[in-house]
């Protein structure tokens, strides 16, 4: 009962509370093929309501950053 999983592709997206990632997976077991997915989250360090947008820029690109570290862990498993 071997299984094989292989990506099929990696969608990032911003969202009102933190960025977020799906993985999308092709799972092979025996017979069967199935699609997975899995979310990543990353959060803002604080809420972006409000705040100059030279300041959310940044807190933006900070998320982002932590988030494409977290899916290239991901990637090596």
């Amino acid at each position: 009962m071997a299984s094989t999983h292989e990506i099929l592709g990696i969608i990032r997206y911003p969202s009102k509370k933190g960025y977020v990632a799906e993985v999308w997976y092709r799972v092979k077991e025996d017979k069967r093929i199935r699609i997975r997915v899995e979310r990543i989250i990353e959060p803002y360090e604080k809420p972006i309501e409000g705040i100059h947008p030279q300041e959310v820029r940044k807190l933006k690109e900070k998320a982002l950053t932590r988030l494409e570290s977290k899916i290239k862990k991901v990637i090596k498993r």
